[in-house]
């Protein structure tokens, strides 16, 4: 008997916890295509916002889902403030490998939010000179 006065608890924690994984990046019903990994330099582009530089040349706008905050991963976003605290820099750029998602773009180019990151270090090439 308590097991059936349980069962409306525990389908409505089921419930929430699946609605809980659908605000990731990965998981967001937004992304427009599969995700993928790629090499570049993370941060804060002035003017423009949080840009992901690849190593290929492109530049990536990085921004949450409509229905998540899940733009960036807690841990890369710990990395990113960890070398901005190493650097002194708000400015400071992560180089490192990430694994991001499109999301729907605008005329402002090509948008993106970050899965997972590896291999994280300060990114030590010269401040690009529109920043």
């Amino acid at each position: 008997m308590k097991l059936l006065a349980a069962l409306p608890l525990l389908l409505l924690a089921l419930g929430f916890a699946t609605h809980a994984m659908a605000q990731t990046c990965k998981r967001s019903d937004a992304v427009t295509d599969k995700c993928s990994t790629v090499t570049g330099s993370l941060g804060l582009t002035r003017g423009v916002g949080v840009t992901l530089d690849t190593d290929d040349g492109k530049r990536v706008l990085i921004k949450a889902p409509p229905d998540s905050n899940a733009d960036i991963p807690p841990a890369v976003m710990q990395n990113w403030l960890y070398w901005q605290s190493k650097t002194g820099r708000m400015d400071t750029r992560i180089k490192g490998r990430y694994e991001i998602c499109p999301l729907p773009g605008g005329q402002e180019g090509e948008f993106a939010c970050i899965n997972s990151g590896s291999h994280i270090t300060a990114d030590k090439s010269p401040p690009d000179a529109s920043e």
